[in-house]
């Protein structure tokens, strides 16, 4: 990669320029880059860079890996799309929530992995008088919710003990996992599962699976889950509705171009 080359005059805001400089050097770093190699490369004071960085981190254009790399968001690239990619998403999976909803008549929700929570972009209810709850908005736990395992999953482990130690691992109820070597375990069984459970770990008598939309590289962008009762929901309905989650991930990974 080579040096930017400096083109600022004197017209303009300075630290605007320094700004731009910055997020032109890591726009061409998909990986992402450190503070050193960032102040290096757009020949810029170490100081200055971590000002500039720490800003756009704050307002959500720039994220940190857990090696200490800066990558440009989503926030950032929708600004070049006609729709937010939470659009694009709810947009390609409706009809499959409808259908889904439809078949195994329980409440359906999809989330995306904002400020190191689960954001509701969008939900259906289950038609049945007792079901779970869920509004577009609500924000959750990743540890102890299927949609936040989903998203977990689709993170290396450095990302996911960071995450960790942003939000902690409350006690939600008393299946819930709050030591990171347990839920780092769980991460790899969902991994190769294809699929989370939470089970009775986030709100007592409610059971839930997720499963993950990705995108043409197999990156996690955002996950769909199935909530039920318990008593709708025992083993061998998991079993068989996982699979049918799973189906309906993959049609919607395919419905949508990111």
């Amino acid at each position: 990669m080579e040096r930017v080359t400096q083109t600022r005059t004197s017209i303009g805001v300075l630290v605007l320029h320094k700004t731009l400089d910055i997020l032109e050097v890591i726009r061409d770093a998909p990986e992402g880059l450190t503070l050193a190699e960032l102040a290096r490369l757009a020949s810029l004071p170490k100081a200055t860079v971590y000002r500039i960085l720490n800003t756009l981190e704050g307002r959500g254009y720039l994220d940190r890996t857990g090696v200490g790399r800066y990558r440009v968001t989503n926030k950032l690239l929708d600004m070049q799309r006609s729709l937010p990619i939470e659009q694009i998403i709810i947009r390609g999976a409706q009809p499959h929530v409808i259908a889904l909803v439809a078949e195994c008549t329980e409440t359906v929700n999809l989330g995306v992995l904002e400020a190191g929570e689960v954001a509701v972009i969008h939900t259906l209810e289950s038609p049945l008088a007792v079901r779970m709850s869920s509004k577009i908005g609500n924000r959750r736990f990743l540890h102890s919710t299927a949609l936040g395992k989903v998203l977990l999953s689709g993170l290396p482990d450095r990302e996911v003990l960071r995450l960790l130690r942003l939000k902690g691992q409350p006690r939600m109820t008393p299946n819930t996992i709050v030591t990171t070597p347990a839920l780092l375990a769980e991460l790899k069984k969902v991994r190769e599962q294809g699929y989370a459970v939470d089970d009775q770990e986030h709100e007592l008598e409610g059971r839930c699976l997720g499963a993950p939309i990705v995108d043409f590289h197999g990156n996690v962008l955002a996950a769909l889950s199935i909530s039920s009762p318990v008593f709708r929901m025992d083993p061998a309905r998991v079993a068989r509705l996982a699979v049918t989650l799973r189906q309906t991930c993959a049609a919607i990974s395919r419905s949508i171009h990111i």
